[in-house]
């Protein structure tokens, strides 16, 4: 058992990502990069919630977060992974987690020969209010006025009214349109930071990532 902690935190010290090992007693040991990831994000609460999470949940799961990873930079969306290991012997002997930029790319977007894209809750510009981007968000994404609707709670010819204001923001005249000008100022790459936020700060996912 020693020996395994000593392999993972050698392992966790050499990684150019950033991770660390919580042990079955929950002392938890971070590389120097998820410990600045951490440090920088120390004002997200679910983060430490997170962190004891691991000592109990014996399971893979992954959570996205909008986390900061310097100063210089707006927040990004991050994966965060947890993998138990267990032992036959031992039974459960910690967790390694590991977190990297979320990074997305659509069928379509394969199918174009476009790479996986990192995604941002920092608006593009500020041409739209906070409720235009979301309605504009599930624009890009090919949702019908009805759909929208439905995840906004709001009635159909409220979004179609959005829909409007916004065509004539952009000079454009249908979804279609409104998605070819948006993927060339790139507004696919953005979220709306409420829709990752549901009061948490983060989604949590269930399963192998």
């Amino acid at each position: 058992m020693c020996s395994m902690k000593s392999e993972m935190h050698e392992f966790c010290r050499r990684a150019t990502v950033s991770c660390g090992f919580a042990d079955s007693e929950g002392e938890i040991h971070n590389n120097a990069t998820m410990t600045e990831l951490l440090a920088l994000n120390k004002d997200a609460f679910e983060i430490a919630n997170l962190l004891e999470k691991i000592r109990t949940e014996k399971s893979l799961f992954y959570v996205i977060s909008n986390l900061a990873f310097d100063y210089k930079t707006p927040r990004k969306l991050w994966q965060i992974h947890f993998i138990p290991l267990l032992s036959q012997e031992n039974g459960y002997l910690g967790t390694f987690f590991h977190a990297h930029e979320f990074l997305v790319l659509s069928p379509l977007d394969y199918v174009d020969g476009i790479q996986p894209y990192a995604v941002s809750t920092e608006k593009p510009n500020k041409l739209f209010t906070d409720k235009e981007w979301q309605v504009l968000f599930f624009t890009m994404h090919r949702f019908s006025s009805k759909e929208i609707a439905r995840r906004l709670d709001v009635f159909p010819s409220t979004v179609e009214s959005h829909l409007k204001t916004i065509y004539g923001k952009v000079n454009v005249h249908s979804a279609c349109q409104l998605r070819i000008f948006g993927k060339s100022k790139g507004f696919e790459r953005y979220i709306p930071a409420e829709f990752i936020h549901k009061g948490r700060g983060f989604v949590e996912m269930g399963g192998i990532a």
